[in-house]
């Protein structure tokens, strides 16, 4: 940011129902929802988002099988390879905390799986229960669903900055968006 490197980690804190990022350098909390300084000398600021892709490990470590992953270590030994509490939030459709003024549109469940990418500075949602298995065009993008991966490509083939959040993290944070729509 402006010439320097920060150091993000998760702060514990929640914005309408989403993660806070918090910045070791200058102490500045971050929406997760739109990289946006919320908090600190750096509040106003906007992170740049970068191409992403959620995926199953299964999934990951047959394209990727090289690949080295760190695990935390409990404290009594061994590794903590899950958190309990988000297993349950994730399993269920509540949301457990408050998610601002905006109303969550009921067309998904809460907690679906959506992919958001910025076209020309405006949000397009691509809820992952509209799209068909394998490629899905969206004007020149490709929009890719393999098993429980999906990934935005653009006319070059090469992937687009995006990130996948919860609909109703969608909802509360870009009222009026565009979704698409099979």
């Amino acid at each position: 940011m402006d010439g320097r490197t920060l150091t993000l980690g998760v702060s514990g804190y929640l914005y309408r129902s989403a993660v806070l990022y918090h910045d070791d350098e200058t102490e500045t909390f971050w929406s997760q929802m739109t990289g946006e300084a919320v908090v600190g000398p750096l509040a106003g600021k906007r992170l740049s988002w970068m191409p992403s892709e959620v995926t199953t490990w299964k999934e990951w470590r047959t394209k990727h099988p090289e690949t080295t992953v760190l695990l935390p270590v409990h404290p009594l030994g061994g590794y903590l390879e899950t958190n309990r509490y988000y297993d349950l939030y994730r399993r269920g459709d509540r949301i457990w905390f408050p998610t601002g003024p905006n109303a969550i549109d009921r067309k998904y469940p809460n907690k679906a799986s959506v992919t958001i990418v910025l076209r020309d500075g405006k949000p397009r949602c691509y809820p992952h229960p509209a799209l068909a298995e394998g490629e899905n065009r969206d004007d020149s993008w490709k929009v890719v669903k393999e098993g429980r991966s999906v990934r935005v490509l653009g006319a070059d083939g090469k992937p687009v900055p995006s990130m996948t959040a919860y609909w109703f993290a969608w909802c509360a944070f870009y009222p009026g968006g565009s979704v698409y729509a099979r």
